[in-house]
């Protein structure tokens, strides 16, 4: 098989960017394809990331992608790859501008793929007033009347840095709790209120969250909400899986220490591969996963020499 390029990036993101960054420094040829659906495109600002504390997200791609400009063996392509087809040699990709090419190595850099609440006003304050994340969000929102909407085995996790947080904190659990006597005690102790009420809604000014609306018709009046995602996580492609990628009960691809899955030549990063969901995480994964097709592309070549 004739080769269109040594690597497949599916996902141009923090951590596809800084795969594609690890392969230019070693001068390796690869397509780094993305759709234009970064996860974080609702937010104004991304933080915990040194020297770009607060900056646009979209202005912090725009640089990573200046930053490359001078690696002449990184492309770019807009759009999405509809499916990746394995063979003894290599890859197939079919791009969404029905090209086709070929590929010794994939990295798959895809993310995750938030699911909204199905509930008035949760789209209009995703990123704004209802977040993900304590470390990317949690310091300008410190002091506040906070709640968390949560009810799985992962809740009690994330609680203490939400609780450390707020002034006070409601616990949303959108339905009947499914917490143990002992879970439940430990929430009147640190003076948690466990709301087991469904949400109908959140209401809204701007970007500012005033109240959500439950099923009984309160009104609870909250200044920012932080949502847990429902279990396992859902990704934004399925091609891992067709190729065989096998995942773990979180939905995150199984890797090893350089980013390599199950099936070889595959490698994942960022997200999809990790419930630490911050810009600076994804990018050091993707710099592994690049530095990982590195290490395997000169293994074979150097064996082959």
């Amino acid at each position: 098989m004739k080769f269109d390029y040594e690597v497949l990036i599916i996902g141009g993101g923090p951590a596809g960017l800084s795969a594609a960054l690890s392969l230019g420094r070693m001068s390796r040829t690869a397509l780094v394809c993305d759709d234009s659906r970064p996860r974080n495109a609702p937010s104004s600002h991304l933080n915990n990331f040194p020297t770009r504390d607060g900056i646009h997200p979209a202005e912090w791609r725009r640089l990573v992608k200046k930053d490359l400009e001078k690696y002449q063996t990184i492309k770019f392509f807009e759009g999405g790859v509809l499916s990746v087809e394995k063979s003894t040699s290599g890859f197939t990709a079919n791009l969404s501008s029905g090209i086709s090419a070929h590929f010794k190595k994939i990295i798959l850099a895809y993310g995750v793929e938030d699911k909204p609440l199905p509930v008035p006003g949760f789209k209009e304050l995703w990123g704004k007033s209802i977040f993900h994340c304590p470390y990317c969000h949690g310091f300008e929102i410190r002091g506040s009347r906070l709640g968390f909407i949560s009810n799985s085995e992962m809740t009690f996790h994330m609680l203490p840095l939400i609780n450390d947080l707020a002034s006070d904190l409601i616990l949303f659990t959108n339905g009947k709790a499914e917490f143990s006597d002992p879970q439940r005690e430990l929430l009147k102790r640190k003076n948690v209120e466990l709301i087991e009420e469904k949400i109908t809604g959140f209401i809204f000014e701007g970007e500012q969250l005033k109240a959500l609306s439950l099923a009984n018709g309160e009104l609870r009046e909250r200044q920012a909400v932080f949502f847990h995602p429902t279990l396992p996580f859902a990704l934004k492609s399925q091609i891992g899986e067709t190729l065989g990628c096998e995942k773990n009960q979180l939905g995150f691809y199984k890797i090893n220490e350089r980013g390599a899955t199950s099936v070889e030549g595959v490698f994942a990063c960022g997200d999809n591969v990790s419930p630490g969901h911050s810009v600076l995480l994804a990018a050091a994964s993707g710099a592994m996963a690049g530095a990982g097709v590195v290490f395997a592309l000169l293994g074979e070549e150097f064996g082959n020499a």
